[in-house]
Order: structure tokens, then sequence, then C-alpha cells
């Protein structure tokens, strides 16, 4: 409650945690601020997500990558759907389109 004006809390439905940033700013800004920090061309980065939080940043990196059983909102901005948080989506990704 004290700090109800200075951060955000998320709570993972499927999961027993939450995700805690601070208002105003998303996991979009964070990576559209590295690529510009760090001189990184947008078309070399991938943001991997599930949930309606990471929304801002499949639509931020070169590449979105969403979970199959991610949010509908994120998967609908998604560049590739890949397999589920249980069934190695993000390794079965990079294996066959990074590697």
């Amino acid at each position: 409650e004290e700090f109800k004006d200075v951060f955000t809390c998320a709570k993972h439905v499927r999961e027993n945690f939450i995700d805690i940033t601070l208002k105003g700013v998303t996991k979009g800004d964070a990576i559209t601020e590295l690529i510009e920090k760090l001189g990184i061309d947008k078309k070399d980065t991938y943001a991997f997500g599930d949930a309606d939080n990471d929304y801002d940043m499949t639509l931020n990196a070169g590449i979105g990558v969403v979970m199959a059983n991610g949010s509908e909102k994120t998967k609908s901005v998604a560049d590739y759907i890949t397999d589920d948080n249980d069934h190695d989506g993000i390794g079965n990704y990079i294996e066959k389109y990074i590697l």
C-alpha cells in the first residue's frame, strides 16, 4: 500500500509469483532503451513472453516470440508462437530458428 503510487504489481494467474515494475515503465520501454544504449539493430533482437505484461516488449523487439499458452493479447502481436512453457518453447524456437 505504501508504494502503490510508485510500483505496479502483476500477479500471474498460472504461477505463484508477481512482477513488480515502476509505474509507467514497461518491458517494451526497457528493450527499446537497451537497443539504443547498446547500439543494437532492432532487427537483431528477440523477446520471449507469455503474459499481458509482455505485450509491449513483444511489439518493441525485432522478433516477438510468445508461448502457445500465452495470453491472447500478447499472442495477437507475436511474430511467432512457439511451444508452451512446459514443452521447451524458448529452447525449441532457438534451436529451430537461431542456431
